[in-house]
């Protein structure tokens, strides 16, 4: 179990969560991206990139490429949940992209973070009418989290009004988060 503030940010396009988070003391172990475009970026965001960033398809990450961390991140691909998008939900091209996650945490196994955050667009709740919520949610509890899902808007926090879906999934071990260094 890990007992300091790591992460692994998948879906990591140019590093906007590690931002978020490297500002709250977290330090990262993993980003991965499939766009080699993004990658370049995040390279350009992120001097040490070469110690820690996989580009790859993450249905192809191999288990003992993914180090062991205290949070997991997916803002896995929203084109196919979103209003504006083709409404393909979790089985479209892009946005199927999110059961490669559940594979990877599956595939961790004991070394699975205790915390686990979601990030995308609030059309995720209505995808399929519901049914690509619920079964993602019903993926992260069978592998032992507990979730809640919330609606921020970025309008809080910056002059433009975006809202934004997340999901904070705990390991229902109460003791798991709790091992993690404030």
């Amino acid at each position: 179990m890990p007992t300091e503030k790591t992460f692994a940010e998948f879906f990591a396009g140019i590093g906007l969560m590690r931002m978020g988070l490297e500002r709250r003391g977290w330090r990262i172990a993993l980003a991965n991206d499939i766009d080699p475009q993004k990658a370049e970026m995040y390279r350009e965001n992120f001097p040490d990139a070469d110690e820690h960033f996989l580009l790859g398809d993450i249905h192809k990450l191999l288990p003992d490429e993914i180090p062991t961390v205290a949070l997991a991140t997916a803002s896995f691909p929203c084109n196919d949940l979103s209003l504006a998008g083709g409404r393909e939900g979790l089985q479209g091209a892009n946005s199927s992209a999110f059961w490669g996650f559940i594979k990877i945490l599956r595939s961790m196994e004991m070394r699975r973070p205790p915390l686990v955050l979601i990030e995308n667009v609030p059309g995720f709740l209505t995808s399929t009418s519901g049914r690509d919520f619920e079964d993602a949610m019903l993926a992260l509890n069978d592998l032992g989290y507990t979730v809640d899902p919330f609606i921020l808007d970025a309008a809080w926090f910056v002059p433009q009004s975006r809202q934004r879906l997340f999901v904070v999934g705990l390991k229902q071990d109460p003791k798991a988060a709790e091992t993690i260094q404030e």
